[in-house]
């Protein structure tokens, strides 16, 4: 049977992200360890994008984005296709404040024929860009977007990740950005895998 889709709590966007995470993304295998991109093993692995296919966690991990910027910006996305969903996300949310925000995404590779170009948007030289990327390990998405965007002469003034993993992904990225850009993810591993670990000692949770 279908999992029970997560109920949206209105006046509680982190816990609504939190608990889609905890149902839909997180995944604990100690018997089986997961292989991650890097190379790495973990007996833990988190699919954000199973969470954030459903729309009251997408609407929440936008809302809690849009609500945690600190930097004025003109437009939002990142590195195909882990942060699409959450830059268009974001950029629907945005009607609702003062400013909105443009969405555009960076290609892993140039385009093969016509403009040739890695990044796809409304965005120009000297545009103001927040990179999102849905769950950072390494940081290497977020820095591939950066490198991109910099080229492309885009002025990056802020970056945010759904999901820091605490392997040192952060660190990593505010290294190469700077300090003068804020680096900083929604919720950790830690805050999921408490969220998991509520889910599964209540019952009657559907798990």
């Amino acid at each position: 049977m279908p999992k029970p889709r997560p109920e949206p709590h209105a006046n509680d966007a982190r816990q609504t992200l939190l608990e889609g995470l905890a149902r839909y993304a997180y995944q604990y295998r100690p018997e089986q360890p997961f292989t991650l991109a890097s190379g790495a093993t973990s007996p833990e692995y988190l699919d954000c994008r199973l969470a954030l296919s459903h729309p009251c966690v997408l609407a929440a991990a936008a809302k809690l984005l849009c609500d945690s910027l600190q930097r004025n910006a003109e437009a939002v996305g990142g590195l195909t296709m882990g942060a699409d969903p959450v830059a268009v996300a974001v950029s629907l949310h945005s009607l609702q404040q003062p400013e909105r925000l443009r969405w555009f995404t960076v290609r892993k590779e140039p385009k093969g024929h016509g403009q040739g170009r890695r990044v796809e948007g409304d965005i120009t030289a000297g545009t103001s860009v927040v990179i999102v990327e849905d769950v950072t390990t390494s940081g290497s998405s977020a820095l591939n977007a950066v490198g991109a965007l910099r080229a492309f002469g885009a002025h990056v003034v802020e970056v945010v990740s759904v999901v820091d993993r605490e392997v040192g992904g952060l660190a990593a990225v505010a290294e190469v950005v700077g300090p003068n850009v804020p680096v900083h993810a929604l919720v950790t591993r830690s805050d999921v895998r408490a969220a998991w670990d509520t889910l599964h000692a209540s019952p009657g949770n559907g798990i």
